[in-house]
């Protein structure tokens, strides 16, 4: 870019007028839109160890989210092993504890939509503590059933709010 005369007090840098600053050499480049490294204001090795540093604090903690999310739908074997079926007077006829284990999926499956779009609402770092808060409350409230109905309920509210984890922590 040249100067005009009436520019005489101002040097160009960069196609903007800067005062009291010399332009030596200007650095051409061919083709559009070249943005250079250091312009952009980070690098490639900063930008690696910035995203290790993130994998070191979140991946462990998912993991375990994961993991107890997987011993919580499994938990239910192990109440059966121990007395659920005689405490809640289930019906081996009628499979009552089936019905108990598999209504957890249709209600696990149907709220992993509905928690995606909730997430991009709201950001992960508020959804997926929502959910945990949630997911806590249903275990926990598993621990009072009283019966056959009262499992039906804990089970489907812990599918809605176990949902929303895997696709939460894939997003």
């Amino acid at each position: 870019m040249a100067t005009t005369p009436e520019m005489s007090d101002l040097d160009v840098k960069d196609g903007r007028a800067t005062e009291g600053v010399t332009v030596h050499a200007e650095k051409q480049y061919e083709g559009v839109g070249y943005i250079e490294e250091e312009s952009a204001g980070w690098d490639a090795a900063a930008t690696r160890k910035l995203l290790r540093k993130i994998d070191l604090a979140l991946i462990p903690f998912l993991a375990l989210l994961y993991l107890l999310s997987f011993l919580d739908r499994t938990n239910i074997g192990n109440a059966r092993l121990d007395t659920l079926e005689k405490d809640l007077h289930l019906s081996k006829e009628k499979l009552q504890y089936n019905t108990a284990l598999s209504i957890f999926f249709p209600f696990y499956v149907a709220a992993e939509i509905p928690s995606n779009m909730a997430m991009k609402k709201f950001r992960p770092s508020l959804w997926i503590p929502a959910i945990m808060i949630a997911w806590a409350i249903c275990t926990t409230l598993m621990g009072i059933v009283q019966n056959y109905a009262g499992l039906l309920v804990c089970r489907a509210a812990l599918g809605i709010a176990e949902g929303g984890l895997f696709p939460g922590i894939a997003y």
